[in-house]
């Protein structure tokens, strides 16, 4: 008969398996560090020789500092007691000081920071003011103070442990709160909190099981590291003579006083081993919590790749059943029967690999790609989340982690890159090979004007004065179509727009003419008609400079208006490469077709009709939101007078630009947000101008989809446990009921109830998002308010999140008030849309008349700057839109 053991992952806990090398050393040493002081606290009666304070045994006398011997083995101490036996006990009275006083302050600085950070006004104010007011005081007088205020500076056993507690706990509480009230502050503004309120939620459980349970992995932290110091603490109230009655138990401290005068007459016994003992135990207590700190911290733990397993998988099995093959099959595919002009590349890569090593192994990310770039040439490398596209890029430049091994070959010219090292490439950085980047705001030093940062990469390559180097910032600036760039040159990157930001970025990028730009999604973070500019820009400085362009991109519009070719990746691999016209006309691979017809496209969509004869659900009247201004700046106004109305069975798609007031306007739709005047009706019942209190039992009637699947989730609880919280909050439905309605929601949006037990981590972004939407219709509301509930997924979920979507809405028959930035995709579902701009509803009617046949100049700018997926098309678009986007910025 076999005997099965438990598998190691069983057995060894979660932080020591993500630990390595010098990190689990540290961890493991600091654990059996702590467990062998707690072994000898609980043990400490039958460990020890003799009690604490016994001066002799069976009549005879230990003698005074007496050295170490056979019957004493760490010697006696001045007042004739045994060392070691001192020592041993003292664990004890140190081990249920530092656990007493740890649980004391979280107990009482968590629950204080929650509701702190939480709720605000005048409590969160008085708090922060008390806290840092204790928070400053020298926290051993603070414990010294404390300590004499409730034992008057002695007391027995029990009273003496406690008292000590308590002032260590005083001194504790404010760093407990602060880091919990911080935590806090963070995730009251999660969307997984919002969706919570959203459904009517109440405070205590929304801080216990939405905010607690999601701050909560810093105690354990903050736990450790504060009894290193409470040990200190400890010992330095007992040395001062302010800790526990020595004749009711022993404490390190007060050892430490009595063997003071020792040190001097070579008597060191009786002052190391107590010393000794206090450096053990908080280098234990130090070695974990560090440790844990470096474990437990996100940013510092190696990841797989930009998406989850679940997204993979998801993908993986969309494109076997495209292909009829796995996804290990794939190779890159070259058309024999295109016959395209060789040029001299300007940057080549050939078979290059990018592997990384993670804490699940081995991750490859990109396996073995060639392609090449001439001057003058834009090749566009397209695929969706995971594809290996950035990591190629990046690995060109040498930005990789130092987790990333990188195999085969990178020429630029006639120059290998990879295996360079950074001393190597930084002259080539920025001088011969450049880089934009996704988000222009992060890119650039929020610290230092635009100028600087561009005059930086000029004297870091040329040898030229900083007069000479300013000059030609603003030449730049004014290259890149800066208005005003003279003075703008000066501005921070907060005093500029998005687009402005932007432009910033590409005249850094072209500061030394490069030979090649690498764009990294250089248009996803900016709003159509700025992207519109920027890829006017970028092309014109093709044209003028002859410079060679990377373009990387999931925007399929993006890559018909700018690519001379197009490369296609999945899963670290080229599946097609091709002249773009070629590619959009004729995509040779299934996996590519599947792409491109996964696109939505602007005026060939056939959306849903009116519904003028259904009842209104929803009806917004003369709505007005501001918000306060900043030291005695005037309110800003996101919400200028805007009225509309929703009907049953009818999609309302809502657009415009950021900054627009769209999604002000959806969040004040179901309380969220409170309007400063106007009217909300929903189902005849007003919404607007109530309290929670009073809009608590209307919440059944709207549901809300968040932008982001991953974020609107709670991740500390089971797909199953976020369906059913509105069941819980708003019904008497018995468990069974709710488990059953659970398993009927999630079949209605095609994932079944199997998955009521997954956590959202292991859900890929297109399932989450049936997920938030199967919570949104759990109470069967009358009215959904979707804020861009597709534009953070790849092409191909979305169009299975939108085909779901339209099903279920035209079964359910809800009001929607569909709000996206993304034309195409209202196309696609509204039956009338409406426009706004700075707060203003500028236009609203049926769809095919707003995008057919708009009347208002705005609404026809931000059609026009809609890049389509048709390379001919778009290039009709392009010379018909004409001068209608040249003061975009």
């Amino acid at each position: 008969m076999s005997t099965r053991f438990p598998s190691l992952s069983k057995v060894v806990p979660s932080v020591v398996r993500q630990s390595h090398g010098l990190q689990r050393f540290m961890l493991l040493l600091g654990f059996a560090l702590v467990l062998m002081f707690v072994f000898v606290a609980i043990f400490a009666p039958w460990l020890a020789p003799y009690d604490f304070n016994a001066d002799r045994s069976g009549g005879v006398v230990f003698g005074t500092q007496q050295p170490p011997s056979a019957d004493h083995w760490f010697g006696t101490s001045v007042g004739g007691t045994d060392v070691l036996s001192r020592v041993i006990y003292g664990t004890r009275t140190a081990v249920e000081v530092i656990i007493l006083a740890v649980l004391l302050s979280a107990l009482v600085g968590v629950p204080l920071g929650l509701v702190s950070g939480y709720l605000g006004g005048w409590l969160d104010r008085v708090l922060v003011l008390v806290m840092d007011a204790l928070y400053a005081f020298p926290s051993l007088l603070l414990a010294i103070v404390v300590s004499i205020v409730l034992s008057g500076g002695n007391s027995g056993a029990v009273g003496g442990i406690i008292a000590a507690a308590v002032s260590i706990t005083v001194v504790f509480v404010p760093q407990y709160f602060r880091v919990i009230r911080n935590a806090t502050l963070s995730v009251k503004s999660e969307p997984y909190v919002d969706a919570a309120k959203v459904v009517g939620v109440r405070t205590p459980r929304i801080l216990r099981k939405h905010v607690f349970s999601n701050v909560s992995s810093s105690l354990p932290v903050i736990g450790t590291l504060n009894a290193s110091e409470a040990i200190l603490t400890l010992a330095g109230l007992g040395f001062l003579g302010f800790g526990i009655e020595p004749s009711a138990a022993a404490e390190w401290g007060y050892d430490l006083n009595k063997a003071l005068p020792d040190a001097s007459s070579g008597i060191w016994w009786t002052g190391v081993f107590p010393g000794l003992a206090i450096v053990l135990i908080v280098l234990g207590a130090t070695l974990v919590g560090e440790s844990l700190n470096d474990i437990l911290n996100p940013l510092l733990r190696t990841r797989g790749a930009d998406t989850s397993e679940a997204d993979q998988a998801e993908i993986e099995h969309e494109f076997e059943e495209l292909t009829g093959a796995p996804s290990v099959e794939v190779r890159s595919v070259a058309e024999p029967g295109d016959h395209v002009e060789k040029k001299v590349a300007a940057l080549s890569l050939t078979d290059l690999a990018v592997t990384f090593r993670t804490d699940a192994g081995q991750v490859k990310a990109v396996n073995g790609i060639s392609f090449d770039v001439a001057p003058g040439e834009v090749v566009a490398v397209v695929g969706e989340s995971g594809s290996g596209k950035s990591v190629s890029s990046r690995a060109v430049l040498g930005l990789l982690p130092s987790t990333a091994d990188v195999s085969g070959s990178a020429r630029l010219g006639e120059r290998e890159l990879l295996g360079m090292s950074s001393g190597s490439l930084r002259p080539l950085r920025g001088d011969r090979v450049s880089m934009v980047f996704q988000e222009p705001a992060t890119a650039l030093n929020p610290v230092y004007t635009v100028g600087w940062q561009i005059v930086e990469g000029l004297q870091a390559h040329q040898k030229i004065s900083k007069k000479a180097a300013r000059a030609r910032a603003v030449e730049l600036l004014e290259l890149v179509g800066m208005p005003d760039p003279a003075e703008r040159v000066s501005y921070y990157p907060h005093q500029l727009s998005g687009g402005q930001k932007q432009r910033v970025v590409i005249a850094m990028a072209i500061a030394c003419d490069p030979d090649v730009i690498i764009a990294d999604e250089p248009t996803t973070a900016l709003d159509v008609t700025v992207q519109a500019a920027i890829l006017e820009l970028l092309l014109s400085l093709r044209d003028r400079l002859g410079t060679a362009i990377v373009l990387i991109t999931h925007n399929m519009g993006v890559v018909a208006d700018m690519a001379d070719r197009v490369v296609v990746m999945y899963r670290g691999e080229i599946v097609e490469q091709a002249p773009a016209r070629q590619l959009f006309a004729a995509p040779a691979h299934p996996y590519t077709r599947a792409l491109l017809d996964a696109v939505p496209h602007l005026g060939r969509e056939n959306g849903p009709g009116l519904v003028d004869d259904n009842e209104i659900v929803l009806k917004v009247d003369d709505l007005v939101v501001e918000f306060a201004g900043r030291f005695g700046q005037p309110a800003f106004r996101a919400v200028d007078h805007v009225s509309l109305e929703v009907r049953k069975g009818e999609v309302l798609g809502l657009v415009g630009e950021s900054g627009s007031g769209k999604s002000t306007v959806g969040r004040t739709t179901v309380g969220l947000q409170q309007p400063t005047s106007g009217t909300i009706h929903v189902s005849g019942n007003q919404v607007s101008g109530l309290s929670d209190r009073e809009l608590r039992p209307l919440r059944s009637r709207f549901g809300f989809v968040f932008q982001d699947p991953a974020s609107s989730l709670n991740p500390r609880m089971s797909i199953g446990q976020c369906i059913a919280e509105p069941l819980h909050v708003q019904t008497d439905m018995e468990q069974s009921q709710i488990d059953a309605k659970v398993a009927s929601l999630l079949d209605s949006v095609e994932l079944g109830g199997g998955y009521a037990e997954r956590f959202p981590h292991e859900l890929s972004g297109g399932q989450r998002q049936r997920v938030s939407l199967a919570r949104a219709l759990a109470l069967d509301p009358d009215l959904l308010i979707a804020d861009e509930p597709t534009s953070a997924l790849d092409v191909s979920v979305q169009a299975r999140v939108l085909e779901l979507f339209t099903e279920l809405q035209q079964r359910l028959q809800f009001a929607c008030l569909f709000i996206s930035h993304d034309l195409a995709v209202v196309d696609t579902l509204a039956n009338r849309v409406a426009v706004m701009q700075h707060g203003k509803l500028v236009e609203i009617g049926p769809r095919e008349q707003v995008l057919g046949r708009p009347q208002e100049d705005y609404t026809k700018r931000l059609i026009a700057a809609v890049p389509v997926p048709d390379p001919d098309e778009q290039a009709r678009r392009r010379a018909e839109r004409g001068r209608l986007l040249t003061d975009i910025s």
